[in-house]
């Protein structure tokens, strides 16, 4: 299994990380625009604030982010039309599981790395707030497991289509649907239909406006267990779900 894994790792020829990287740059550059000069507020809460931040942009950029991450792991055996010939050297199952471990861990040393960074960011801008470890390792756990069942279901739909265009769309679409979920409560029920937005289930506070003071403020909030336990069910069933079609697909 670990030469399988090698072999899909060396495949994708730095792919994933052409991918990654610029969307990990990008939202680096917008959150160090937005606390590169805090004033007192934001001081006492800057992590707090970037982690508010940091929810609205995974939730608008991440789901298109997997989709091409899918697109581009499926698109060269889609092509070259190679699955029979990579059947008689490896089993369905190992390739299905191989391109899942590869994508996952790219996307656990981006997540690592985004977080280690914010905490850079934070100390360098002078952010007095203590840096909040076990809600960034919520937040963090939440996005990758999120982002590795948006990332499963865009395989299904790379499969599903001969053209890579359709499963690009619908990652665009669910870019879409992610931001329109932060107009949602984090506990509305809606929300479980919409994996899109389960990024929101790695909060642990939120943003109140004061009209009278005109000041934004936090509020701590209890862990979404329920948002959580629906986050790992949908991961397991779209796993066991996509991993089947895959095996029962004709190569």
């Amino acid at each position: 299994m670990t030469k399988q894994f090698l072999c899909e790792w060396k495949k994708t020829k730095g792919k994933l990380v052409s991918i990654l990287l610029p969307v990990l740059t990008l939202l680096l550059v917008w959150i160090f625009w937005l606390i590169h000069d805090p004033d007192a507020e934001k001081l006492q809460d800057g992590y707090t604030y970037m982690t508010s931040t940091l929810i609205l942009l995974n939730c608008i950029f991440m789901p298109a982010t997997a989709a091409v991450m899918a697109s581009r792991m499926m698109d060269m055996e889609n092509k070259g039309n190679t699955y029979k010939l990579l059947c008689t050297l490896q089993k369905k199952s190992s390739i299905f599981a191989c391109k899942l471990a590869v994508a996952a861990a790219h996307l656990t040393l981006y997540f690592a790395i985004q977080g280690f960074i914010l905490f850079l960011m934070g100390q360098a801008v002078g952010l007095t707030e203590p840096f909040p470890l076990r809600d960034y390792l919520l937040l963090q756990g939440v996005s990758l497991l999120t982002t590795v069942l948006l990332f499963i279901l865009q395989i299904f739909f790379s499969l599903a289509f001969e053209n890579q265009l359709y499963p690009l769309f619908f990652g665009l679409l669910g870019s879409f649907v992610g931001l329109f979920t932060q107009l949602l409560s984090p506990y509305s029920p809606i929300r479980y239909f919409l994996p899109w937005g389960y990024f929101a289930y790695g909060a642990s506070s939120l943003m109140r406006y004061d009209e009278t003071a005109k000041t934004a403020y936090f509020i701590r909030i209890p862990f979404n267990a329920a948002g959580f336990a629906v986050l790992t069910a949908m991961l397991l069933i779209s796993f066991l779900a996509v991993r089947g079609y895959f095996l029962r697909k004709d190569v």
